[in-house]
């Protein structure tokens, strides 16, 4: 086990404190394993790692937390040229040394390509854990799949650099390295061979990083080269900064100070002159002028309008034409001739400034003065344009970059490329340099990897020394990753063994059933029995008994007076059952459940018989109704919208109306309007005025004299008053804060008036019940003396700020006859069949005035100042 780092300080990092562990890390790891941690940059040749006389090496770099790092490598192909590749490319997330299972595995061969040698360089980008360099076979081998064409051990070498990359505020020298490393990466890019640099922390942007790409592939670069606005100019030389730091651009040496001016005052004229420097052997003409000129001393001078010349080398101008002359100078044109006998002649015009395209020509001349002579007037240098037969060479440029494309595998590696147009070269120009497409690999998901099976292990030995034994081997699953699908097949498999007898002792069968008891009373016994299979070949026989025994009902037999007799009731026939036994017959045809009939003791302990009980048995269409509530109310409880519901409420009004044929159907119905209940109270299905009608009258329906006998059997095991009450009070909050703006609810019904008022809690009024004018009122509660007064001064919340959205639902119920039908206290003493209750929702804070209850107390005619109230906490 051997650990490199770095053998190229390439690179000035600053410190980073970090600390990683492997932890049950083994890799698969040999002596010829590498294993590479700690380590932000580094370097190694393929010889030090994979020694020519070595086989199965390994290289092994760790990402200290792929979260916040990136791992990133150059590899130097071979210069040789391979059949296979030997050297396979990995990154994986771990390694299961349990299984020998790699998880996440992901292969780099198709980006590196290391038998490749149409480029010489490849790049990688790693995001996992771990990036591992192997070799795939030993060299001796006749199935060795490289055979290297040339014979040199040195062409057969390949080098690689690795980077590790903070993800974020990466250090300024790391991202010079990786934006070479980028740019060298796109500029060999091809379809055939995309960039494996996908994307990078730095921003790596400029002509800095332009101008080093061709160093890092190997390129010469071209010194005469110079990089301006993003591209590329021909045939200039990049020339040194002057002091304001303008930087002169195509071969120019800087310009020369500014020369005296020609004028003390009226205008005069300062030059100033640059050389080119023409590369060796190149014969380069710079572009541009060799000399500028710029006015100076513009003030006025006196008024007779004479000066002196400060030299016979100075210019000296006309009064009459100083402007003009001045300012044809200043753009290059040759100012008018004043004749001058003391002036000399002009010298023969220079060459051309350029050789194509439009120039400057320039010629001078000298004023020669004596002491009888008068001053020379005119310019002492003029200037004219020239122009060259010759049409200036115009080279390509390239225009910017388009966007990436779109990748072109929505999951695993695919590619994308980009494209720029070279605008062409004219009269004989350089064409464009540069590749006109850049291709880079992409990465946007995982795609799914299915789970492959690893290697069969060997067999076990087998299960037993003699007769039929068993070997096994097993095989473990390799993934799925990234949700493919599991391994198809079996994990593990059997096989016979050593096929030779074994003496079989004799072994027991489970015992059998236990046999009816010898008596039905008074103590009998049971008998059951096992079988022994065997023995076989000199096994011993079974020990133990092969029957077993116990005693049976062993209580006292009844006496003939304790046995109810067999009855035939109502086509019924009940057969003779003990007392404190009950006997159970199926309902009729158009009920399910079963109709139960209890024997007992009176107080002479005689036994006889108790009336039979319904209350299990369900009519067929109460019990269908009752299912497809259930699946309503389970679809709401899943968020799933419910269609039909409304119609499930007509149904039970229809069938109601006829009243019910058992008691078992009141508990069915009660069951049904708490699931309708519940649906209401979710947000996805929103009850109608008509749901709202449907729901009241099939509680009214419920409380008909023609379930007066019903109720009475239901509430021995079944709902009373008080959860009557509770139905109702659930029902009103649900409707009351689901029913839009602040609208009054009224119901009537033959057997119940029910009032839901919805009042904001900032502008609450009294509520008066019932209404005497509601239009549809029966004649019961519009007669009546009844009457509830809730005062506003009861809904506060006792907040003493109270938004808009504070609300109280009020809800007030007359029952007309849930006194006779339903118990409400255990005494009975109730003297009115007449029921009022009245739901706040929120419950208010304090009762500062209590409600206001008008009941008319009437029994047979009489008036009974008893009254009776309902208190739910007892």
């Amino acid at each position: 086990m051997r650990s490199i780092g770095s053998t190229l300080n390439l690179l000035l990092v600053s410190p980073l404190y970090f600390v990683w562990t492997v932890v049950a890390l083994d890799l698969a790891q040999t002596p010829c394993t590498t294993l590479v941690q700690g380590k932000f940059f580094g370097y190694f040749s393929s010889f030090a790692v994979f020694p020519l006389n070595s086989s199965l090496c390994s290289w092994i770099i760790q990402n200290p937390d792929p979260r916040r790092y990136t791992l990133y490598m150059k590899i130097l192909k071979p210069t040789s040229v391979c059949d296979h590749q030997h050297i396979r490319t990995y990154q994986f997330d771990s390694f299961l040394e349990s299984t020998r299972t790699y998880l996440g595995m992901e292969s780099f061969d198709d980006v590196l390509k290391l038998c490749d040698g149409s480029t010489r360089y490849a790049f990688l980008q790693s995001n996992k854990q771990f990036l591992q360099m192997k070799q795939t076979a030993p060299p001796e081998l006749e199935s060795w799949p490289v055979r290297w064409k040339p014979t040199k051990a040195q062409e057969r070498d390949f080098s690689v650099e690795y980077l590790v990359v903070g993800n974020r505020n990466p250090s300024k020298a790391a991202c010079q390295m990786l934006c070479k490393w980028l740019d060298a990466c796109l500029a060999i890019s091809s379809s055939s061979h995309p960039c494996g640099i996908m994307q990078t922390p730095c921003s790596c942007s400029g002509g800095e990083v332009l101008d080093q790409a061709s160093e890092v592939v190997g390129f010469p670069r071209k010194k005469e080269d110079c990089y301006k606005d993003g591209i590329y100019l021909e045939n200039c030389m990049s020339s040194p900064k002057d002091s304001s730091g303008v930087e002169f651009l195509g071969g120019w040496n800087p310009w020369s100070a500014w020369g005296d001016c020609t004028k003390d005052c009226g205008g005069g004229l300062q030059t100033r002159m640059r050389t080119c420097k023409p590369l060796p052997n190149e014969g380069l003409v710079c572009e541009g002028v060799l000399e500028e000129g710029r006015l100076c001393n513009r003030k006025a001078c006196n008024t007779n309008g004479r000066y002196n010349s400060r030299s016979q080398s100075l210019r000296s101008t006309d009064n009459r034409k100083r402007e003009d002359t001045d300012e044809l100078q200043h753009y290059g044109y040759p100012a008018p001739q004043i004749g001058d006998p003391a002036a000399e002649e002009w010298s023969p015009w220079s060459v051309c400034s350029t050789t194509c395209g439009e120039g400057w020509q320039t010629r001078t001349r000298f004023c020669v003065s004596s002491s009888y002579s008068t001053q020379c007037s005119g310019p002492l240098r003029e200037q004219r344009q020239c122009n060259n037969s010759a049409v200036c060479p115009v080279h390509g440029t390239w225009d910017e970059w388009s966007p990436w494309s779109l990748c072109s595998s929505t999951c695993g590696r695919g590619y994308r490329d980009r494209t720029r147009t070279c605008k062409p070269p004219q009269f004989g120009g350089n064409p464009c340099e540069g590749p006109e497409k850049q291709t880079k690999f992409c990465n946007i998901a995982l795609c799914p990897v299915d789970g492959n099976w690893n290697e069969w292990s060997s067999w076990s030995s087998c299960s037993a020394s003699c007769s039929n034994g068993t070997q096994q081997r097993t095989r473990e699953c390799n993934g799925p990753s990234y949700g493919g699908a599991e391994c198809q097949g079996h994990w593990v498999e059997t096989r016979d063994c050593f096929l030779r007898q074994c003496p079989v002792d004799g072994k027991w069968q489970a015992w059998g059933v236990w046999g009816s008891c010898t008596v039905t009373c008074g103590g009998g016994t049971q008998r059951r029995d096992r079988v022994c299979y065997g023995p076989f070949f000199g096994g011993q026989t079974c020990q133990g008994p092969k029957e077993e025994y116990k005693q049976c009902n062993d209580r006292k037999c009844p006496e003939p007076h304790e046995i109810c007799d067999e009855e035939s009731l109502a086509s019924v026939v009940w057969k003779e059952t003990p007392a404190g036994d009950a006997a159970a017959v199926r309902c009729p045809r158009n009920a399910t459940g079963l109709i139960l009939r209890r024997c007992i003791l009176d107080e002479e302990g005689i036994a006889y018989w108790e009336p039979p009980t319904y209350i299990k048995c369900v009519s067929i269409d109460y019990r269908n109704i009752q299912m497809m509530t259930r699946e309503h109310l389970s679809k709401a409880q899943r968020g799933l919208m419910v269609d039909g519901l409304s119609e499930v409420l007509q149904n039970l009004v229809e069938i109601s109306q006829d009243g019910t044929s058992y008691s078992g159907d009141l508990l069915s119905t009660i069951d049904v309007l708490r699931n309708v209940t519940e649906i209401f109270r979710r947000a996805y299905h929103s009850p109608t005025s008509g749901d709202v009608q449907n729901f009241v009258q099939i509680i009214s329906n419920l409380l008909s004299e023609e379930n007066r006998e019903k109720w009475e059997e239901a509430q021995l095991i079944g709902p009373n008053a008080k959860e009557l009450f509770r139905l109702m009070e659930d029902f009103i909050d649900v409707i009351g804060f689901r029913m839009k703006d602040f609208r009054d609810s009224y119901q009537v019904t033959d057997n119940l008036v029910l009032g839901i008022h919805k009042l904001p809690a900032n502008a609450a009024t009294d509520i008066t019940f019932p209404m005497k004018g509601w239009r549809g009122m029966v004649d019961w509660a519009k007669n009546s003396e009844d009457k509830v007064t809730v005062s506003k001064s009861i809904l506060s919340s006792g907040l003493t700020e109270t938004d808009d959205s504070s609300v109280f639902v009020v809800g007030t119920v007359l029952y007309r006859n849930v006194g006779n039908i339903l118990s409400l206290q255990r005494n009975g003493t109730v003297l009115n069949s007449k029921v009022i209750s009245v739901t706040v929702k929120p419950f208010p804070r304090s009762l500062l005035t209590p409600l206001e209850i008008e009941f008319s107390h009437l029994y047979n005619g009489t008036t009974n100042q008893t009254c009776i109230l309902w208190d739910e906490t007892e």
